[in-house]
């Protein structure tokens, strides 16, 4: 009895002194929280300037893009918790959508950027692995809303229609390496029911200029075939270096694109999932990288 009145003793002290005991498990990335328990705790420890939780809740390839194109890695946020917690307060229009149980999209608005955030699950628990920040398009009008006809009909796209300067680590990544090649040849040479069958329901294209469903992307496609014809389209951006990371069934895709090695002229993300009947990309984000 004097043992267990003695542990109880203790065990009280530690309660009212706010330390855990060897038993409680006081882990910030725990295997048993949902995606949402995950990204309030992480909100409020950036709040309250909690390095350690923010840490453990961060991916070690972790990126946070800002609409200007700058780049903080997670060492980068670790030392500075105050610019990314102002930068993440406030997000209103926030939808996510659950990839498979191994990723978290979360796209929303906060102040004058549109955000795309993706979360994955390792076997500790969700971990924050990429937010980026795109700046909110300005309202189009009917005469911006027609495809614009293509300035060089006649232009070959090798790099990013047919070869790309990444070489796939697995099945997985180039799975979608090959749903992307599939994708970017159909808006190269518009064709809309099969660029259709290799993108997800709910797919989005995320630009400084556009926020295009794929419904919409697919009428957009549809009307750049009617209006000029195969060669509807220029080549997409020369695809300058390339990162791949596979999650299970679902493909995390970041580029820096442009015509100049030296100055990158987008930073891009893209995600790619496959739920039993192939590889399809479920979005397609990028912000312009400030030159100077």
């Amino acid at each position: 009895m004097r043992c267990t009145f003695a542990h109880r003793l203790i065990a009280f002290i530690f309660v009212c002194l706010g330390v855990a005991t060897p038993t409680t498990k006081v882990l910030a990335a725990d295997e048993g929280q949902s995606y949402s328990q995950a990204d309030r705790v992480f909100t409020e420890a950036l709040a309250r300037g909690d390095q350690k939780t923010v840490a453990a809740l961060l991916d070690d390839n972790f990126q946070w893009v800002e609409s200007d194109g700058r780049i903080h890695t997670k060492a980068d946020v670790l030392k500075d918790l105050r610019s990314l917690a102002s930068n993440n307060e406030g997000a209103i229009d926030v939808r996510t959508i659950d990839l498979l149980g191994q990723v978290e999209r979360v796209l929303g608005i906060h102040r004058t950027d549109r955000f795309a955030h993706i979360w994955v699950k390792h076997p500790g628990g969700w971990q924050a692995f990429t937010f980026l920040d795109i700046p909110i398009p300005v309202e189009r009008s009917e005469n911006t809303a027609v495809p614009k006809a293509p300035t060089k009909p006649d232009a070959d796209c090798e790099n990013p229609c047919r070869t790309l300067p990444y070489k796939p680590e697995n099945a997985a990544q180039k799975g979608a390496m090959d749903a992307w090649f599939r994708l970017k040849n159909d808006e190269w040479h518009p064709n809309s029911t099969d660029w259709a069958a290799y993108a997800d329901d709910d797919h989005e294209t995320i630009t400084p200029t556009s926020d295009l469903p794929k419904l919409q992307h697919v009428v957009e496609l549809a009307r750049q075939r009617e209006l000029y014809g195969q060669h509807g389209a220029d080549p997409g951006e020369p695809v300058i270096s390339m990162r791949m990371f596979d999650f299970g069934n679902v493909v995390v895709q970041q580029c820096f694109q442009g015509l100049n090695s030296a100055k990158p002229r987008t930073w891009v993300m893209r995600v790619f999932v496959n739920k039993g009947d192939g590889w399809k990309i479920v979005l397609s984000a990028q912000t312009r990288i400030k030159q100077g």
